[in-house]
């Protein structure tokens, strides 16, 4: 089981982002062997099934952001941030289960997506069976704050999903429902991750509202980058099924600052359009490229990640602000990664 657990050894070759995880290879260490040990916690007929979702966790980034916040450099891991690291992780990859299920996607991280493989009804109690299995492991700390908070974030994150599900097909959300949608859905698990890295490593009140701070906007400029990728991205680079946005009537950023730009009559014609089969033979991403709405996207997405910085000066030290920064730095990068300017 170990192999296709949380491995150290599978965290991206960037250079940069090797700057930021090399310190932190022993705790990532430790969380592999945790989560190990959390698959046979399940039923022998769930087993493979969790493992399976193992393999599709990514960068790691909520992680990443618990060790960031919680972890001293020079001094003894902490136990604790270890398992609210694999309970943030758990939530997580039961997040990504349902997403699939909802975009009908067939691939995440160059593999098959667990939906494609076993179906939508095996996939949707697999989610539900890892978000409770990040709960009952909250529910170990001594004090009930942990359980309360990843309880409210993973509320929340369902309540991200039930907006934006309500809303696809239909007339497109303005821009404050798209960013609260975001901010629900996506920026609020990297909000707890860092809370509980920052409460659990000691952090004061004032401190522990900028890790919060920290973390919901580099949330955010992280889902306006996924939505921007969705349409201008390429699979083979992104190693994942994109076109699934418009495909099932989800409506992000680009199109809504495109939609933004026209007049009542020109969105009603593009709506009706972009909700019929191949969006009634519309160009959208060549649309969008001639509208300018790459760069205008890409300005929304770089005013997050300098609200994000802008926090870490209550971040308790120095070394913990640098590793931030590069953080942070690191998902600006981001940007680039598809030749998306």
């Amino acid at each position: 089981m170990e192999k296709s657990a949380l491995k150290s050894s599978q965290l991206p070759g960037n250079a940069d982002f090797q700057k930021i995880v090399g310190p932190l290879r022993p705790a990532f260490v430790e969380l592999a062997s945790l989560l190990a040990t959390q698959v046979v916690s399940f039923e022998p007929e769930v087993q493979p099934l969790v493992e399976y979702c193992f393999g599709h966790s990514g960068k790691k980034l909520r992680p990443i952001l618990v060790f960031l916040m919680g972890l001293t450099p020079q001094k003894p891991i902490d136990p604790a941030i270890i398992k609210a690291a694999a309970i943030v992780e758990l939530v997580h990859l039961a997040t990504l289960v349902h997403d699939d299920i909802l975009d009908e996607a067939e691939m995440r991280h160059r593999t098959e997506t667990l939906v494609s493989k076993y179906g939508p009804h095996v996939a949707v109690l697999l989610g539900d069976a890892l978000f409770s299995h990040a709960l009952h492991l909250a529910s170990e700390y001594p004090s009930v704050e942990v359980c309360r908070a990843v309880s409210l974030a993973t509320r929340q994150v369902c309540s991200g999903e039930i907006a934006q599900t309500f809303a696809r097909g239909g007339n497109a959300p303005d821009l404050p429902a798209y960013y609260r949608m975001i901010d629900l859905k996506t920026a609020e698990l990297f909000n707890v991750s860092a809370y509980l890295g920052g409460y659990l490593a000691g952090f004061n009140d004032e401190q522990l509202q900028a890790a919060r701070v920290y973390a919901r906007h580099l949330g955010i400029a992280y889902q306006i980058y996924d939505d921007a990728a969705d349409i201008f991205a390429e699979e083979s680079v992104a190693g994942k099924t994109l076109g699934t946005d418009l495909a099932t009537g989800k409506y992000t950023l680009p199109i809504l600052l495109w939609l933004n730009e026209k007049d009542d009559d020109e969105q009603a014609v593009i709506l009706e359009q972009l909700k019929s089969p191949d969006n009634g033979g519309l160009d959208v991403r060549s649309e969008l490229m001639a509208a300018d709405i790459l760069n205008k996207t890409g300005k929304a997405f770089h005013r997050e990640i300098e609200k994000s910085r802008q926090a870490l000066e209550i971040i308790p030290g120095e070394e913990k602000r640098e590793k931030l920064a590069q953080l942070a730095n690191f998902v600006a990068q981001a940007w680039n990664k598809f030749n998306i300017r």
